[in-house]
């Protein structure tokens, strides 16, 4: 089966990333071969929904000294912390379209940004956005299939039909 997907947190002690993944039909699809973006058959981004996602991870982005074990990092995995994830529209309503994703962490008291994109220049930003997701497959030489697939925006519309929270540790 596909949908929409919202990894709000994938992480473990030493890298931590939120990746959205959108689909051009609404809704959960059963589905099997080209519909499903079959990866055996060669038709990854010929599928119904983005396999590979936006993500945001931190390290990737050219940060390796912002998340992970110790006091040499801006957010200290080893000790308690609180992630927060900003859906932000276009209008800044309920009802506008999705345009961004943010994030920032909260230990001790402290308000922490999420990293900037080093890797993607001055201009790289700190939250997943559609120029953020352009210039990130652009730089790495992958193809934008979030862009292609509707991007924010879908992934606003499959947020406000509603998605189940499913919680998996490995």
């Amino acid at each position: 089966a596909c949908c929409a997907e919202m990894d709000i947190w994938e992480a473990n002690n030493m890298a931590t990333a939120f990746t959205p993944h959108v689909c051009t039909k609404p809704g959960l699809t059963k589905c099997d071969g080209v519909v499903c973006g079959d990866n055996d058959a060669g038709q990854r981004y010929m599928g119904i929904c983005d396999k590979d996602g936006c993500d945001y991870n931190s390290y990737r982005m050219g940060d390796q000294e912002f998340y992970g074990t110790g006091n040499g990092f801006d957010v200290d995995s080893s000790r308690p912390f609180t992630i927060v994830t900003q859906f932000i529209t276009e209008d800044g309503t309920d009802e506008g379209a999705l345009s961004e994703i943010k994030r920032f962490y909260v230990q001790d008291g402290k308000v922490i940004p999420n990293s900037e994109a080093k890797v993607l220049g001055s201009e790289g930003g700190n939250s997943v956005t559609d120029d953020f997701c352009k210039k990130q497959k652009d730089k790495f030489g992958d193809l934008d299939d979030f862009g292609l697939k509707g991007g924010m925006k879908e992934m606003g519309k499959a947020l406000d039909r509603g998605m189940v929270l499913v919680l998996s540790l490995w």
